[in-house]
């Protein structure tokens, strides 16, 4: 949990670093940054009944920084991840985006317009976080224009859609990555 929040602080040094200066941008593969990303998260599952999934149609080639995307990657990973006591996390990219589903706790209706607001939760009486981890998402989101939609159903789960105008996919042969 201590290095949890040690990568809350990161993120905060990394958007004030970013609207200063800005971060240098390179040719990457949003598979490599999401596969990095949901194996870092997995710890947060290994106590718990809870099987993770990762399926690509293509491969999204993009111009962006990295750790960007690790970020914004990494955020929404680790909340489904923590909001899922038992069953799955299912990642899948195509050509167009990412797409993580849950078997979690899910999102009431009235705290889903909240959720983007600093220090806001979708589940306010679990443990963990700050809650400042969707706001850092939809702040770089709108920076980078990759748009983030949320749809979640209490007892059912979550369902995050990220998409990437301007991303170059290359289709992926049967089964791959």
């Amino acid at each position: 949990r201590a290095a949890f929040f040690r990568g809350e602080l990161r993120q905060f040094l990394l958007l004030a670093r970013e609207s200063e200066a800005g971060l240098p941008t390179s040719a990457l593969c949003v598979n490599d940054v999401v596969a990095a990303e949901l194996e870092r998260a997995r710890v947060l599952g290994e106590d718990k009944p809870v099987e993770s999934r990762f399926h690509a149609s293509h491969r999204l080639h993009l111009d962006a920084p990295e750790r960007v995307l690790a970020v914004l990657v990494g955020n929404l990973l680790r909340n489904a991840f923590s909001y899922t006591d038992r069953g799955e996390v299912e990642v899948s990219i195509d050509a167009e985006g990412i797409v993580i589903r849950d078997t979690g706790v899910g999102i009431a209706p009235e705290r889903l317009a909240e959720i983007y607001r600093p220090f806001a939760r979708g589940e306010p009486t679990r443990r963990g976080g700050f809650g400042v981890g969707l706001s850092i998402v939809r702040r770089l989101s709108d920076r980078f224009g990759w748009p983030v939609n949320i749809d979640s159903q209490p007892g059912v789960g979550t369902r995050i859609e990220v998409r990437f105008p301007g991303a170059r996919p290359e289709l992926v042969a049967q089964g791959g990555q």
